[in-house]
């Protein structure tokens, strides 16, 4: 069967009827109305080498577009300050230039700030038809720039814009040789790029391989543990004018591509060769951000604008992103377009509806707040270290009756909780003396993007994590398609970022190929404290979704309080494991809990044409293993021995 007709004929099995019906919360009634209109499909994107740069312009149009962007400002808000509902930037080319800063920090190349409605009054700006264009300088990570941006904003609706950038920051193209003695790769660069002349061998320079066709080699983001065997020293001219060497900085790649072991179980899709891409990642942009905005809509939105991010930072949020595309632009030699998002520390979670996500570098969305690292203590008084990310977001945006989970630093047990009742200078006054918890690291559940929703949306050829911090939060009917990493529930704690995945449901969604690595699983768990007594993650459900071919289990989850696993549907587990790392070992079932407690286990199917899943010894079960630390585990007839097939 056809793969698209296969995934789509599962999807339709696997609705389960059962799973809970959560809405979006905090929209407005104007963004419902958004959110009940049709769904726009994605822009096609199917790659070739041999397709055009994109747009080309002569120094003229590009002053002419100069022009016409001093232009956008000053009619927006003459339309905003006149009362009107909304303001039609015409369609066109218009050219930006960089950020610029001051005492507050970033101003974007194109700024909002201060445009604020009425729920039921939005003001509207239309730009569809329209592409920004952003003359960015070719700067290497981590140094970033930034392009669109609203800040404290309110009941806006953004609509139809292209983002680009005339730059590129990145060096991809074709293979043409692999140099396994010098460990080098040689790639024809790809039209309307140019490679800089100094590399800085920092956060950002690596590389991501992918094949003819644009299907990341999603089995090779196994080389990314550790952070450095995908890293490349510097890109050299090569054997032909226009082609290029690319020296990596470990062995590690050229030595896996060419393991009989791994080929046998990856095929195609895990080794690279003459005719495949190389995309080699040096510099960061920020695309859009909303800053301590409330019920920003971005609609329609296109961003083709390579490691070109979207993000909110702190506010109220309530933010709706609706039939938005993040990818290469289409029809064009482009492999890496638009980057993921990060949702930072706001009051209320973000709906993204009919999102579409394709060749990221980095995470595909990140919810989270931010740890409050104790300064000092004095009885209901506490002042904290102000980071720069927790002084813009949780800091600022804190009010009273916020209330705050004090945890120890070191063994992560939780201490107690209290609640905000003013300030007092540098200080935040709290309703109870706190002095016995100087060693305590804060978790601030109010300000970690509670309510967040992904739903319709759908993910493909991606390099990492849907990244899970906060919760509740619903992800229901979408597709995940060769992405390198997880869903990843996630609390690492006395990191920057903060917070404890609860009330996370997980139903009707497809994940083909995901966290294909080995021992990998589409959906796990990773958590660290300096002890082992961190806060439980708790009511996780997973229901009525599909896994094929993951690494290895398709659920992988480790210290969980309550859940519920149900009407999944599994096809070849432990396979890619199996084959890629014969004789280590490895969990065996579809399903595999560790430190958990108080799950439902229910109505789950098992395809397995190797027989690679085998029943584990307490279950008796090739679909669910726990092991001696997990309790009050509830398993179903259908998942005992004789359910798979």
């Amino acid at each position: 069967m056809n793969r698209f007709l296969e995934i789509l004929v599962l999807a339709v099995l696997v609705t389960d009827a059962s799973a809970p019906a959560q809405e979006p919360r905090h929209l407005t009634a104007a963004q419902r109305r958004i959110l009940a209109g049709p769904a726009l499909p994605a822009p096609e994107a199917a790659f070739r080498f041999d397709r055009p740069a994109g747009p080309q312009f002569t120094e003229e149009q590009r002053q002419a577009q100069r022009a016409a962007a001093q232009r956008v400002m000053p009619m927006v808000l003459e339309a905003y300050r006149s009362g009107a509902a909304s303001v039609r930037v015409s369609p066109g080319d218009y050219r930006f230039g960089k950020e610029s800063w001051d005492r507050d920090g970033v101003v974007y190349a194109l700024e909002f700030s201060g445009l604020q409605r009425e729920p039921e009054q939005t003001f509207t700006i239309d730009a569809t038809g329209a592409t920004f264009w952003f003359d960015l300088p070719d700067d290497q990570a981590p140094k970033a720039h930034f392009s669109v941006g609203f800040k404290e904003c309110n009941n806006i609706v953004f609509r139809g814009a292209t983002l680009d950038r005339a730059t590129r920051g990145h060096v991809e193209g074709r293979i043409t040789a692999l140099d396994f003695a010098a460990n080098r790769i040689e790639i024809q660069l790809s039209p309307g790029l140019t490679v800089p002349t100094h590399f800085s061998d920092k956060l950002e320079q690596r590389i991501v391989p992918f094949k003819a066709d644009g299907r990341f080699c999603a089995p090779l983001y196994a080389l990314q543990q550790g952070g450095t065997r995908l890293k490349y020293r510097g890109i050299a001219p090569g054997s032909q004018p226009g082609r290029y060497w690319v020296t990596m900085r470990e062995p590690a790649l050229l030595d896996t591509i060419r393991q009989p072991d791994w080929q046998r179980a990856y095929g195609e899709l895990g080794v690279l060769q003459p005719g495949d891409g190389l995309s080699c990642v040096y510099a960061v942009s920020c695309a859009i951000e909303l800053v301590r905005c409330r019920n920003v809509t971005v609609e329609n939105l296109s961003v083709f604008i390579p490691k070109g991010w979207g993000a909110e930072w702190g506010g109220d949020g309530g933010h709706l992103w609706k039939n938005c595309y993040f990818g290469p632009r289409p029809g064009t030699s482009q492999w890496q377009g638009g980057e993921g998002f990060m949702f930072c520390a706001t009051r209320h979670g973000p709906t993204l509806d009919n999102v579409t996500i394709r060749h990221t570098m980095d995470d595909t969305a990140n919810f989270h707040g931010y740890w409050g690292s104790l300064k000092s203590v004095a009885g209901n008084r506490v002042t904290f270290d102000l980071n720069h990310e927790f002084r813009r977001t949780v800091w600022r945006d804190a009010a009273t009756g916020d209330r705050l989970l004090f945890h120890d630093r070191t063994t992560g047990q939780t201490l107690g909780s209290a609640t905000v009742t003013g300030r007092d200078g540098a200080a935040m006054v709290l309703d109870k003396a706190v002095e016995g918890w100087t060693n305590a690291i804060v978790e601030w559940p109010d300000h970690q993007c509670a309510g967040w929703t992904i739903q319709n949306c759908h993910w493909q050829d991606n390099y990492q994590r849907l990244l899970i911090q906060s919760g509740p939060g619903i992800v229901r009917n979408c597709t995940f398609t060769r992405q390198g990493s997880a869903v990843e529930l996630n609390s690492v704690m006395p990191y920057v970022e903060g917070g404890v995945p609860r009330d996370i449901t997980i139903t009707g969604n497809v994940f083909t190929d995901v966290n294909p690595i080995p021992h990998g699983a589409a959906v796990t768990v990773y958590s660290h404290t300096f002890g082992r007594s961190a806060p439980s993650f708790s009511n996780i459900v997973i229901s009525g979704n599909t896994f094929i071919r993951p690494g290895e289990s398709a659920i992988a989850l480790s210290g969980v309080n309550g859940g519920v696993i149900t009407s999944n549907r599994f096809e070849r587990p432990v396979e890619y494991t199996a084959l890629a790392r014969p004789g280590e070992p490895r969990r065996q079932q579809a399903i595999w809990l560790a430190r958990c407690a108080d799950f439902r286990v229910e109505g789950n199917v098992l395809t397995d044409p190797g027989h690679h899943a085998t029943r584990d010894a307490t279950t008796g079960s090739p679909v669910l293993g726990y092991d001696s630390q997990s309790r009050n585990i509830r398993l179903d007839a259908a998942s005992q021995p004789g359910a798979s097939r």
